[in-house]
């Protein structure tokens, strides 16, 4: 059983992570071919593509023409301990487009609520994880 299908199986609500259940298909101009989607936030998406392993990355229709796919993760088990660190997958997405500061700044202002927490706890106990050390040295 892969990491994603144990995620998958604990049931937890992924919205509050910004992986919220959806269409596996994207479904959008940019979603490259072969892509599983493995959560949603709003139109942003995260995908595993055939034929790049267990690597996750994130689909933003909204950005820059030839920005909209890059990897945020070499496998799931990177990606969960980079939301045990983050709080949430906004940061991870972004980070490509900012430095060191912008990064720290936005997880500074923006801490996980009290539901995220819990779903990070739960993620934390079912996987085993600690944190990701040096997040922003990672993406």
């Amino acid at each position: 059983m892969t990491d994603f299908q144990k995620y998958e199986q604990l049931r937890i609500d992924g919205s509050w992570i910004n992986l919220e259940k959806g269409t596996a298909r994207g479904n959008c101009f940019c979603t490259p071919k072969g892509a599983r989607v493995i959560g949603w936030e709003n139109g942003i998406h995260y995908c595993f593509i055939r034929g790049y392993g267990e690597m996750v990355f994130a689909v933003n229709p909204m950005g820059l023409p030839g920005e909209w796919v890059h990897p945020i993760a070499r496998n799931f088990e990177d990606l969960l301990r980079l939301l045990l660190s983050c709080g949430h997958l906004a940061p991870l997405e972004q980070a490509y487009g900012w430095d060191w500061a912008q990064f720290d700044q936005f997880l500074e202002e923006n801490p996980p609520v009290p539901e995220q927490t819990a779903v990070l706890k739960r993620l934390k106990e079912a996987f085993s994880l600690s944190p990701m050390d040096a997040p922003y040295d990672y993406l």
